[in-house]
């Protein structure tokens, strides 16, 4: 005869069952993220940066290679000032030696390109014209582009009283530079046997941009710069051309030695295309029409003018 099997009550079985949901429901809750947690996983990803040193990887997050504080920490560009650690004159004119009067009507001729006359006026005081070139003279003689260099004598010769020839040629240079604007670029050359230039960085084999500060630096230079010595035109002329201007004004009083056809037939190739305007200084009128600077400057492209030196002596006492 079998025994009768033992029996759970009813309601055991009930709790023990939902005892058993009730585990199963915490332990899945305590294993799922909070909803939040992606968000914030998502947030803590970073930029990791991969570098190769010849045959080895290696890889760097955003926060080693310095992140946003490392880009903040690059320094502008100094200034010019900032670099000579000067300061700056608030007028350019206030460095030349002394003031110089204006040109009045008759104190140039027209050499034997172009014409020279009208230049007691000066440059024209916009120094724009339309594509934003620049344009910009020298005693009347205009050029126009984006890129100019200053080709002036400074030889004993060039000297003499207050009002010199290298000092009015001075005030003449001055007044050029003003009516450039910062997206034009110069440089300026003086010379007698050597060539001095325009050098504020310590780099004299370029161009600079004509902003305010380079043209008052330029301003100081252009106070300094004395005659004295003797002349080599030619050696100035190629220094001049291996800076790529789009214009040239070279001024002289045209003395010794001159340009022969080997030295200006060179000088034309080498310029190829940059446009040399010559100004020329002499005491009394014009008297050679077809000299070496009226031929440098047909050769060139450029205009010659004449400027009768006499003019600038002061007038006598009565």
């Amino acid at each position: 005869m079998d025994r009768p099997r033992a029996m759970l009550p009813s309601w055991l079985i009930s709790m023990l069952l939902h005892l058993l949901l009730m585990l199963l429901l915490g332990l899945t809750l305590r294993l799922a993220p909070p909803q939040g947690a992606a968000a914030e996983r998502t947030a803590e990803v970073g930029i990791v940066l991969k570098h190769q040193d010849g045959p080895q990887e290696y890889f760097e997050s955003e926060d080693d290679a310095g992140g946003e504080d490392s880009q903040t920490a690059t320094t502008a560009p100094r200034s010019v000032a900032e670099l000579l650690d000067e300061s700056v004159p608030a007028d350019p004119s206030n460095a030349l030696p002394a003031a110089f009067a204006v040109i009045g009507p008759g104190g140039l001729e027209p050499g034997g390109v172009g014409s020279a006359i009208g230049a007691d006026t000066g440059p024209r005081a916009t120094g724009r014209s339309l594509g934003g070139k620049a344009r910009t003279g020298v005693f009347g003689i205009e050029g126009e582009g984006y890129k100019f260099v200053y080709v002036f004598d400074r030889s004993g010769s060039m000297g003499g009283s207050a009002r010199s020839p290298l000092g009015v040629a001075k005030a003449q240079l001055i007044a050029s530079l003003k009516s450039l604007e910062k997206t034009h670029q110069f440089q300026i050359i003086f010379y007698n046997e050597r060539s001095w230039r325009f050098n504020p960085t310590g780099h004299p084999n370029k161009l600079f941009f004509a902003t305010e500060q380079n043209k008052a630096l330029a301003a100081k230079f252009i106070g300094s710069i004395v005659a004295d010595g003797s002349t080599d035109h030619e050696a100035a002329l190629v220094a001049a051309i291996k800076l790529q201007p789009d214009v040239i004004f070279f001024l002289t009083d045209a003395d010794q030695p001159v340009l022969g056809p080997r030295a200006l037939e060179k000088i034309q190739r080498m310029a190829s295309g940059i446009t040399i305007h010559a100004i020329e200084f002499g005491f009394g009128p014009q008297t050679q029409m077809d000299n070496f600077l009226v031929q440098l400057a047909r050769q060139n492209g450029g205009k010659h003018g004449y400027v009768d030196v006499s003019r600038f002596a002061p007038a006598p006492r009565q």
